[in-house]
């Protein structure tokens, strides 16, 4: 039976989407922050923090600016590398902290700002898939819209999974007393014979002994 060209483009995009979405779960060490800023200055003497929440922790503050100027009208592209993953799935919302080096300054605009997530080369992914946009008086935070609760709650074995072998297989247990704030519940840690230890993608493997 011959198939339709169109049925076939949509199988494609349809992988594409679903290959893109388990890339956005998949925990990162880096993000990029860009902002483009509104027709007033970020004064001398200002901050401008990043912050993240996320189900069961405690909230993320990652510094942006910290006393220098920034024109008007300009775009900012910030890399920022995180001491610890983050789980894109389990953000519930992110915000831009301000507070105003002096009393006298005007409101601060944001054009636009989105927290891209690692693309392998491709079209970066927003976090949450949200742009900030607003207006902060001399102090206060621009937030997101918080996530509802249901669409962080795990629904399988496969949306708990970290992608290490090593620390063992996680499961979604919402119901156990181990679960996290989405309801997973940690594997356990591989335990490889004395002299030892886990690799991943390579199981045990002997101290001394490197990788083919």
């Amino acid at each position: 039976m011959k198939r339709h060209p169109l049925s076939v483009l949509g199988l494609t995009l349809f992988a594409a989407v679903l290959l893109a979405g388990r890339a956005a779960a998949a925990p990162v060490r880096q993000l990029e922050v860009r902002i483009l800023i509104g027709g007033e200055q970020l004064t001398t003497g200002s901050d401008l923090e990043l912050r993240i929440y996320e189900t069961g922790k405690d909230v993320r503050r990652l510094s942006l600016a910290h006393g220098e100027a920034w024109l008007p009208d300009s775009t900012h592209l910030i890399p920022i590398r995180l001491s610890e993953s983050l789980e894109p799935r389990n953000v519930r919302r992110f915000a831009l902290y301000y507070r105003s080096g002096s009393p006298l300054s005007p409101p601060f605009e944001i054009v636009s700002a989105d927290v891209e997530l690692p693309s392998g080369g491709g079209t970066p992914q927003k976090l949450l898939g949200m742009t900030l946009s607003g207006v902060i008086a001399r102090e206060g935070e621009l937030a997101t819209e918080d996530r509802e609760a249901s669409a962080a709650q795990c629904l399988s074995d496969a949306d708990c999974d970290d992608k290490r072998t090593c620390n063992g297989r996680e499961r979604c247990d919402p119901r156990s007393r181990e679960a996290d704030g989405r309801g997973c519940v940690k594997g356990t840690p591989v335990v490889c014979p004395v002299n030892q230890v886990c690799g991943e993608g390579i199981g045990c493997r002997g101290v001394s002994q490197a990788p083919p």
